[in-house]
């Protein structure tokens, strides 16, 4: 029995499948660096033409769950806003609902710039620290960190991959939901629910309109995008408008990302790497597998998820269990107030009832994994042993940073 690996945390897991069965690879494809990255993002900054001297600036950046290398980024940002006259920056964390980073991982991810600059991490659940810039097209308030309304402009700073929400990540995502209130993510989230169980690579759609909206509305002015690949370098740089920079980072992601794929595979063997400091983010391996499985056919999930299911929206333990009829209906009485937790226990679900999804973790517990209509085993080799027992010479995928996978399914006998 051949042996094989795929990324765990910090470390690998390995596991063996029978020799009689056709396996086939689902990865990124390789593509060449960027040689000089201080050098073609000082060739690009001068694309911020919005900039005046004395203005007030704050960049809003991705946090610690996005490969985006920002302590590379910040300092070139940083000297050439001072040139450029600008008399106070502020570095925004794009939190959205996650956790406020720590000390360390702070340091980690920002280095020698938390020293420059004045830190934000917003509470996207405390109303007091929330300023309405704007209305949503179905009434609903648009709210944003009340610090973007203290300065004359805004730069986001991200990166750009396939993403289950909106199509991909990066561009006006920055702001909805980095930086934006409560409300304002949950209406964003339940209409993406609502309208499909994923937009993953679907560049335009009605969900990055409403971010685009809010963006605007809040004022975001430039963006720095970046690509980077499987293991986290860079790719691509792109400075300049939101629109225009985020429409390149589109297609630099997909020469990564957009990878042929064999279709109805009947089992899917996926690590979440890099997506995997808990469940919030490594059901994003979800998405890519529910493209590539056939009707009933098995997703294998492999993730540590240190950090449990999720940390700030602990109610879809109990929500994801339930039909997405049934989730809807109570968001709509008025019984489920996290829209956010909702609206992703309504799109597990969805997915749920048309493959198996098996969660193999150390941080999940059994009872936790089964309450969310998952199941679970301690052990990966025990999962795959017991689950290829329900197929007869089963079609194997091993999805490698499966959360960042944008497959193109083509027919099974050609590959």
């Amino acid at each position: 029995m051949p042996d094989f690996q795929l990324p765990y945390g910090n470390s690998k897991i390995y596991f063996s499948l029978p020799d009689n069965l056709r396996v086939h690879y689902i990865e990124p494809r390789e593509v060449e660096p960027i040689k000089e990255l201080k050098e073609e993002l000082n060739s690009s900054l001068n694309n911020l033409r919005f900039l005046r001297p004395g203005a007030r600036v704050a960049i809003i950046a991705d946090d610690i769950t996005r490969p985006t290398p920002t302590h590379l980024i910040l300092p070139t940002v940083l000297d050439f806003l001072e040139g450029a006259g600008i008399r106070e920056v502020s570095l925004i964390v794009a939190l959205g609902t996650h956790r406020p980073m720590t000390q360390s991982e702070l340091e980690r991810k920002y280095r020698e710039a938390l020293d420059r600059v004045n830190l934000i991490q917003p509470d996207f659940r405390d109303p007091e620290k929330q300023v309405r810039v704007g209305t949503m097209p179905n009434g609903a308030p648009i709210e944003v960190t009340k610090e973007l309304s203290k300065v004359d402009f805004s730069i986001g700073i991200g990166c750009v991959t396939p993403h289950h929400v909106s199509g991909f990540s990066g561009g006006s995502k920055i702001v909805l939901p980095g930086v934006s209130g409560e409300r304002t993510v949950g209406e964003m989230h339940m209409l993406s629910a609502r309208l499909r169980r994923s937009f993953l690579g679907i560049e335009e759609n009605e969900v990055r309109n409403l971010m685009d909206l809010v963006a605007e509305k809040a004022g975001l002015r430039g963006l720095i995008d970046l690509v980077v690949d499987g293991i986290g370098r860079p790719t691509w740089i792109g400075v300049g408008g939101v629109k225009e920079v985020f429409k390149e980072a589109v297609k630099e992601s997909r020469k990564i990302y957009e990878v042929e794929s064999p279709g109805n595979l009947d089992i899917v063997i996926a690590s979440s790497y890099p997506a995997d400091i808990e469940f919030w983010q490594a059901h994003k391996s979800l998405y890519p597998a529910d493209m590539v499985l056939r009707d009933g056919g098995t997703l294998i999930l492999v993730t540590p998820c240190p950090e449990g299911v999720a940390r700030t929206h602990p109610e879809v333990i109990e929500l994801a269990g339930l039909p997405p009829e049934e989730i809807d209906r109570r968001v709509r009485s008025g019984f489920v107030k996290d829209l956010i937790g909702a609206a992703n226990s309504m799109v597990w679900s969805k997915i749920r009832s048309r493959i198996r999804v098996v969660i193999v973790s150390e941080g999940i517990r059994e009872d936790e994994a089964r309450s969310m209509g998952f199941e679970w085993y301690g052990e990966l080799q025990e999962a795959i042993d017991k689950e290829l027992r329900r197929f007869n010479k089963p079609k194997i995928g091993i999805m490698k940073n499966a959360p960042e996978l944008l497959p193109k399914v083509q027919n099974i006998n050609s590959l």
